[in-house]
């Protein structure tokens, strides 16, 4: 990672020193739109360690900027960064920004806000995407779903959540796995079992690319005894 020597503003933004970061702005403010050596700006890395005020300072000096084309080299901008923290504040002022970013916007691996959100199991902020027009339609590079995303983890709330903004449950990736089979094969028998029982997810004539069916890929004994309990 960069020092602060030929980056001070990044270096202030992380450490949240919120005198420094108004100092060295207010001295030269295009600084506010220099990448670093991790090819970040000042504002993903004060959004990264949750620096609301700084945050807020700093986007007082780029209300003509596009925040959808401040990315990093793997494509993350602010707004994946701030849903995968979970910091709904600040979510929400880059929301809010003079030029409204992209909920949707993906990055090199096709991977939304709304998918991180998922991922870490940060429900206000995939509500708040969702009302923001976030796409649960929307496949990364591997395929997936938000749904695939949280079945995964093992979220009952953002699966449920999902589900009835009409998610697909169906739908396979490219090894041929549904939401179910990420559940099961996680150990996540009551994910499972609600996909089924409530959203009509099907398990007995999917196979993925290996011919494997849901119930073949399922963690343990214990959780498969529990799904078919439940669903048969």
């Amino acid at each position: 990672m960069v020092t602060g020597t030929k980056f001070p503003l990044h270096e202030a933004c992380r450490e949240g020193d919120f005198s420094k970061v108004r100092e060295l702005v207010e001295e030269d403010p295009k600084a506010v739109l220099a990448k670093d050596l991790d090819s970040r700006y000042p504002i993903h890395w004060a959004v990264s360690y949750q620096h609301e005020a700084i945050v807020e300072f700093l986007l007082s000096f780029m209300q003509k900027s596009d925040l959808d084309n401040l990315v990093d080299d793997s494509g993350w901008s602010v707004l994946h960064i701030a849903s995968s923290v979970g910091n709904l504040n600040i979510l929400m002022k880059l929301i809010n920004h003079t030029i409204k970013p992209d909920v949707n916007l993906a990055t090199t691996q096709g991977t939304t806000p709304l998918d991180l959100a998922c991922s870490k199991k940060q429900v206000q902020i995939v509500e708040a995407l969702l009302k923001d027009g976030a796409s649960i339609r929307h496949k990364d590079s591997r395929n997936q779903l938000a749904l695939h995303r949280a079945a995964s983890v093992g979220s009952m709330p953002i699966v449920e959540i999902l589900c009835e903004n009409r998610s697909p449950v169906n739908t396979k990736d490219t090894h041929g796995w549904t939401p179910l089979f990420h559940a099961l094969s996680e150990g996540h028998g009551d994910i499972a079992v609600v996909l089924v029982q409530k959203y009509a997810a099907e398990y007995k004539n999917l196979e993925d690319v290996n011919g494997r069916s849901a119930l073949q890929v399922v963690a343990d004994d214990k959780v498969k005894s529990f799904f078919l309990q439940n669903v048969e």
